[in-house]
């Protein structure tokens, strides 16, 4: 069966990695031939063809927005028109791509649309012109967890998400929130794959040897630069933990915006503990070197990191909310916090009174995760 896949960016973070893994356990079953078009050229597309997948690029834009306003009412009734009329010209654009896009899979002879996240403006449009059926994927909670403005309205959103003939959605969290919009949609519950079970048994070969040198002790976060991941919040609890005597550094990889951050962590004196490391294709390694990973978004959908560190053989310490719950068990495989810094202070400083512990969380994460996220897992599932 020949599959189309439309993602809305081409740069290899968690949706795109997420995709890579399905399309190409697919196509190794020997179920799907899928066909990748993104908007733009961009790594993801130059990963795929390298694996000998076939992509195309149509000019399509996603109907979800970042709105900030500032100032007094004029200028952000100023800010609205121009967040308003960006958005009515990137609906122009998708209304004139969709026939192109339309013609090409039918061309193809493609059997399916599939859409690869929310953000994916005409999925529906396309599936229903090309004459094909829409398995549209939600793998985030965009105005919870984003803080995106749905530029076509909810109930627009919700009519799309209705038409599509099958909706995955990555947690149950994601689900119970796409309801919100889409009550009637019949949806599928499937967690991302996010190794191969051959990859989980090699890194338990190596998951001790943090713990052989825990001092200092190294968190990480990983993930893209917004302020929704809340990586303030980690700097504030660091300095926290610092002030009771505790050698803890932090590492946070990621590219975008950086300013702010920066910002923080220079106006509470941490800019020789905190390191920002920039976009990091692999972060594997940054696990390995680490003793825990940190995790303050909201409303995360899935977090594809935290189940990268567990994994890795990594406690987690996260925020309880989104499906942050669904993947760390409390006190077994790492430790849920409520509210903010001082929460978070509060279980890292649980975490570092007992490293053995913080040990035996890392080990039973691993075992988790193994279980319930391989790859080979995943494929089943979107069969």
């Amino acid at each position: 069966m020949r599959v189309v896949y439309l993602t809305h960016y081409t740069e290899l973070y968690g949706a795109n990695r997420s995709l890579i893994d399905l399309v190409l356990e697919l196509r190794a079953r020997g179920e799907v031939e899928p066909l990748v078009v993104a908007p733009r050229e961009g790594p993801l597309l130059e990963f795929l063809r390298d694996a000998g997948i076939a992509c195309a690029v149509f000019p399509f834009e996603p109907w979800m927005s970042e709105r900030r306003y500032s100032g007094r009412f004029y200028h952000k009734l100023k800010q609205w028109w121009g967040y308003e009329k960006a958005a009515m010209s990137r609906a122009r654009n998708n209304v004139l791509t969709v026939p192109g896009l339309a013609q090409w899979v039918k061309a193809q002879r493609a059997s399916l649309v599939h859409a690869n996240s929310a953000a994916v403006s005409i999925g529906a449009a396309v599936a229903r012109e090309a004459g094909v059926p829409l398995v549209q994927h939600v793998r985030e909670m965009p105005e919870k967890h984003y803080r995106l403005h749905l530029d076509m309205g909810r109930g627009a959103y919700g009519d799309a998400l209705q038409s599509a003939d099958r909706v995955i959605a990555i947690s149950q969290a994601a689900a119970e929130d796409l309801q919100r919009y889409a009550p009637s949609a019949q949806v599928t519950v499937a967690y991302n794959g996010v190794l191969r079970g051959s990859r989980y048994a090699e890194f338990a070969l190596q998951a001790e040897e943090r713990w052989l040198s825990p001092s200092p002790v190294r968190l990480i976060m990983v993930g893209l630069l917004h302020p929704g991941k809340r990586y303030d919040e980690a700097v504030d609890a660091v300095q926290a933990v610092r002030a009771k005597g505790y050698d803890v550094r932090l590492a946070i990889a990621g590219g975008g915006r950086d300013k702010e951050l920066v910002a923080h962590i220079h106006r509470v004196g941490l800019q020789d503990v905190v390191e920002l490391l920039g976009y990091v294709e692999d972060p594997f390694p940054l696990f390995r070197s680490a003793h825990a990973l940190v995790m303050c978004s909201r409303d995360e959908a899935m977090g594809r990191v935290t189940v990268e560190a567990m994994a890795s053989g990594l406690p987690v310490i996260g925020h309880a909310s989104g499906a942050t719950p669904e993947l760390v068990r409390d006190g077994i495989t790492g430790l849920l916090y409520t509210d903010g810094w001082e929460a978070l202070t509060t279980r890292m400083l649980e975490l570092l009174a007992d490293l053995p512990r913080a040990r035996r969380m890392g080990l039973a994460g691993m075992e988790e995760a193994a279980q319930r996220f391989t790859v080979e897992e995943i494929g089943r599932a979107h069969v």
